[in-house]
């Protein structure tokens, strides 16, 4: 049993799907595999005022990507289990602090290889040609990408965004993004590191929202963080990371020895 002192233990082994919140701002499609002509569109007339508003984020944001010198920025959403529907997934969204800041994700079209993380995808260079596999782990340790089915395509025109809905596992990608320009191309496999729960470094901006660990005063951040610390150093919770899990933030608070 881990003794975790005075300090609040609100992280825990995702072993569970959170409870999700019913609703959502757009009808979900019955197609598992999303395509660019079959993609989820808001059911909602947006206002002049909104619309604009909706450009200007996303244009700020691949500026952005682009000052960066990256063509593609990505952001973790959050978990969202692996037996969620679109329209879970979608509200899930929409009740995130990313629809405040990306209001235009909101109605992003979905994209779903299967897996329990939702990510956001921007592409900021539109030169580029953006195609959506699945991806699995050989032997080897290396990635064999099924390019013979094409979950989604980009191909400079249409929406440049989307909601990826991927990884069923936690210690490997299953998915891969591949980008092409002319003579330049690479891949992209997105997936949380099992340390420090953030994206691993890869070829793309990482526009996710982390919690500011290094505020000043007594935060719940603050605490999160020592927590986090303090289960990463047990022996019984780097055994169950070996084993393909992660340590996530649930949002849960409880209090120890009037500690919250």
């Amino acid at each position: 049993m881990l003794k975790y002192n005075k300090y609040i233990m609100t992280l825990l082994m995702v072993l569970i799907m959170p409870a999700l919140v019913s609703g959502c701002v757009a009808k979900p499609s019955e197609d598992s595999n999303l395509t660019e002509d079959k993609t989820t569109a808001t059911t909602t007339e947006a206002t002049t005022e909104a619309s604009v508003q909706k450009d200007t984020d996303l244009s700020k944001l691949q500026n952005t990507i682009l000052d960066n010198k990256e063509s593609v920025g990505i952001a973790y959403i959050g978990y969202v289990g692996y037996e969620a529907d679109e329209e879970e997934i979608l509200n899930f969204v929409k009740d995130s602090q990313y629809a405040d800041k990306y209001d235009f994700l909101c109605g992003a079209p979905l994209v779903n290889v299967g897996g329990a993380e939702l990510y956001a995808v921007v592409i900021a260079d539109t030169k580029y040609s953006v195609s959506v596999y699945r991806a699995e782990i050989t032997d080897n340790g290396e990635y064999s990408v099924n390019t013979d089915n094409t979950l989604y395509n980009y191909n400079g025109n249409g929406i440049d965004y989307f909601l990826l809905r991927c990884n069923e596992s936690e210690i490997h990608s299953n998915v891969s993004l591949s980008l092409k320009k002319g003579n330049d191309s690479f891949s992209v496999f997105p997936m949380l590191s099992g340390m420090d729960g953030q994206l691993v470094d890869g070829n793309y901006y990482d526009f996710s929202i982390y919690s500011d660990y290094g505020g000043s005063g007594e935060s719940e951040d603050k605490n999160v963080a020592i927590a986090r610390e303090i289960l990463l150093e047990s022996q019984e919770v780097q055994y169950y990371i070996s084993m393909g899990m992660s340590v996530q933030y649930t949002d849960q608070i409880d209090e120890i020895e009037g500690r919250p």
